[in-house]
């Protein structure tokens, strides 16, 4: 039998070591090291020699602290979780989803021309960007046009920051043909880069399945067609999964999919999907009547009745580059018409906006009930039809609809009435890229950049579902060089 090292053994005599492992658990959700102490004190270990602290006490006083302790935090979890994966891993899942679930969903969205995808625990990024592959070589004819959208997250902000760079060894194409690498890659010394055509529909962003909230309009974690979340679970305790099924389930649009890891299928845990039985998978399709989304021309509720009348005209042309001058960007703030003052508040990168009316809103567009949440939004307009959240929400709402122009004009509206908000610029970015205005989306980009200067990386951002500053950052500067801005 072999001996552990003695530090190995110090850390897991520790009184508080494990006090540590219940964070670790709790932050992470990986019960997988409920039972797998000296595996965790290794890599606690190695945390205390990297940052020198002494002992388990006091390597706790870290992770709390407020300065240190996100951080810190990241970089624990950068060594618990494990990011090992490659191009069209399990080569029978994505047959499946080829065959079967990318045609059922084509051909449901053709009213709307639109395909939102996530991929849950994408780790450095192979997954989503197979899809993106997939979709543009297998499917391009049918989707031309359309507004496709494959949002990965991980918790491990290292992982996320290699999947943005887009860049792979050999390993990672180790079940690909050679066709792909040569066709989608360019070789770069010895690594392959993927191409902008197949980068263009893929963005990351961090998010804590264990932590964060989701379906969240806010995060823009919700209404999807298919979900991916393959080989993540499995290090979860049951208790913890049957928490996360139901939010998959609510995160789904009407006939959306959830595909698991091959290891992972449970008649139990997902008895409120229809399972679909293939060769070498298991496919889980939303099938509960819900509100039907509406397509792409028909009229949006909020377009007719006085709650609509009572909201004041605005220019919605208006420039939006009125940001203060910073290393001679921007300009000067036009003047603007005469209309009652929104009062000054600090800026709205801090705290949480809105009241329960807007709290209402917020819990019926998660839960996918598009049409009651934009009459609720209405409804708060006629009491205070100059509340930006209000209108910035609405536009969130809109854009899941499929009203682009309405959605564009009521984002434009939130950034009229206050322009410190930071994530009204940001999601108009989105929207112009994907609109391919490439030069507005940068200037909106830029805008909120300079509202979130100075602000400290962990400082959590208005109305952002504990999305935090450093988190933005790094989902502007990956637009930024899709638009080749940065």
């Amino acid at each position: 039998m072999t001996t552990l090292p003695a530090p190995l053994r110090r850390i897991m005599a520790d009184g508080l070591f494990t006090d540590l492992k219940a964070m670790v658990i709790d932050t992470t959700g990986m019960a997988f090291y409920a039972d797998k102490d000296e595996e965790l004190a290794r890599i606690l270990h190695e945390r205390l020699a990297e940052t020198g602290v002494a002992d388990c006490a006091a390597y706790l006083d870290m992770l709390t602290d407020g300065s240190t302790g996100a951080a810190e935090m990241d970089a624990l979890v950068a060594e618990l979780t494990i990011g090992e994966t490659y191009f069209f891993r399990h080569k029978e899942q994505f047959d499946a989803l080829r065959e079967i679930v990318f045609n059922d969903v084509i051909e449901r969205n053709r009213g709307v021309r639109r395909l939102r995808i996530w991929s849950a625990g994408c780790a450095t990024g192979p997954e989503p960007y197979s899809l993106a592959i997939m979709l543009t070589r297998d499917f391009g004819m049918r989707i031309a046009g359309w507004d496709i959208s494959i949002v990965g997250t991980d918790i491990n902000s290292k992982f996320l920051a290699r999947a943005r760079e887009g860049r792979y060894d050999d390993w990672a194409f180790r079940s690909v043909p050679d066709d792909i690498r040569r066709d989608c890659f360019d070789k770069n010394g010895k690594h392959w880069i993927i191409k902008s055509e197949f980068r263009r529909f893929v963005t990351f962003q961090h998010h804590n399945l264990i932590k964060n909230k989701f379906p969240s309009i806010l995060d823009d974690l919700t209404n999807f067609d298919v979900i991916i979340c393959r080989n993540v679970i499995i290090y979860f305790s049951k208790e913890t999964i049957q928490g996360l099924i139901p939010s998959f389930r609510e995160s789904l649009t009407e006939g959306g999919w959830l595909v698991m890891g091959h290891a992972e299928p449970n008649a139990e845990l997902f008895r409120d999907f229809r399972a679909i039985n293939t060769a070498g998978a298991v496919l889980y399709q939303k099938s509960e009547a819900r509100e039907a989304r509406p397509t792409i021309g028909a009229p949006a509720p909020a377009a007719q009745g006085k709650a609509q009348a009572a909201v004041p005209p605005i220019p919605f042309d208006a420039p939006l580059s009125f940001l203060p001058k910073k290393n001679g960007r921007g300009r000067e703030a036009p003047p603007r018409p005469a209309a009652p003052v929104v009062p000054a508040n600090p800026p709205a990168v801090a705290g949480q906006g809105g009241g329960s009316g807007a709290e209402r809103v917020r819990e019926l567009a998660d839960g996918g009930s598009w049409e009651e949440a934009l009459r609720a939004c209405d409804d708060l307009l006629v009491g205070n039809a100059l509340d930006a959240r209000t209108h910035f929400y609405r536009s969130l709402i809109l854009e899941q609809i499929g009203d682009a122009k309405e959605s564009e004009k009521a984002v434009r509206r939130a950034i009229y009435l206050d322009r410190r908000l930071v994530l009204p610029h940001y999601h108009l970015g989105v929207f112009l890229w994907r609109r391919d205005d490439a030069q507005a989306a940068a200037r909106s980009f830029r805008n909120a950049l300079t509202l979130l200067d100075g602000v400290s990386e962990d400082h959590v951002v208005s109305d952002g579902d504990e999305i935090t500053a450093g988190q933005v950052r790094e989902a502007i500067e990956t637009y930024l060089k899709l638009i080749g801005a940065a």
